[in-house]
């Protein structure tokens, strides 16, 4: 059975922007935090409040880090 909640809708929102960064991360190590946020804002229509909420529980699940000091999102490294 298909959910229609609003869940189900954060769910693939949270998944999509993941695929949206790691497509991203596999071009270059690091990428702008500021400007993929802009870009995520004008492809999901979705606050940067909410896209950083969402890049915070990515994060979270070890898929990359963030550095916001720096302006910065990168790979994990395996050292």
């Amino acid at each position: 059975m298909v959910r229609k909640d609003g869940a189900e809708a954060r769910k693939k929102r949270i998944q999509l922007i993941g695929v949206f960064i790691q497509r991203k991360l596999f071009e270059d190590k690091e990428i702008f935090l500021s400007k993929n946020v802009a870009a995520l804002q004008y492809e999901y229509g979705l606050t940067k409040l909410k896209i950083m909420e969402y890049l915070g529980i990515l994060e979270a699940i070890g898929q990359f880090v963030i550095d916001e000091e720096n302006d910065k999102i990168r790979k994990i490294t395996e050292s």
